[in-house]
């Protein structure tokens, strides 16, 4: 089974950071301890380090039966991790708030891999230290 859906999120990043986190919680914004690589899962939450300080990222999310072949020199880097979402469905944190709208995988209580891809991180990165706002620069893609 290939591709059972498709999302499409804007990520408003704050500090660095962006997190998943099951929907039926109520995120209280802890900074996760230590420093955060590309991909951590910690506390219930799946933290995702950016390379930018403040601007908004594309997010797209793919629900799959199972997981196609990396697509080699698309991604700049990519990382995996474990989730359980009970209610069956995620919401994108930052610490100004949730993006909008919640990512529905379409089955309550499991626990879900995810493998997130991502690009423009070394650009937003330059952009962040020259002060530029940036848009859409950062891109993501979760499959789960």
């Amino acid at each position: 089974m290939g591709l059972v859906s498709r999302q499409h999120l804007e990520a408003d990043v704050d500090f660095y950071v962006l997190w998943l986190e099951d929907a039926s919680e109520t995120s209280n914004g802890a900074e996760p301890e230590g420093e955060v690589p590309l991909v951590a899962a910690r506390d219930g939450c799946v933290y995702i380090r950016s390379g930018g300080h403040t601007h908004s990222a594309d997010f797209s999310v793919e629900v799959r039966g199972q997981f196609p072949a990396p697509e080699a020199g698309l991604w700049e880097d990519e990382g995996e991790a474990q989730i359980e979402v009970p209610s069956g469905a995620l919401v994108l944190w930052a610490y100004g708030g949730p993006s909008e709208g919640a990512i529905d995988l379409g089955s309550p209580g499991r626990n879900w891999h995810v493998r997130l891809c991502m690009t423009g991180r070394r650009y937003v990165h330059d952009l962040a230290r020259q002060g530029e706002p940036s848009k859409g620069v950062e891109r993501y893609l979760a499959q789960f």
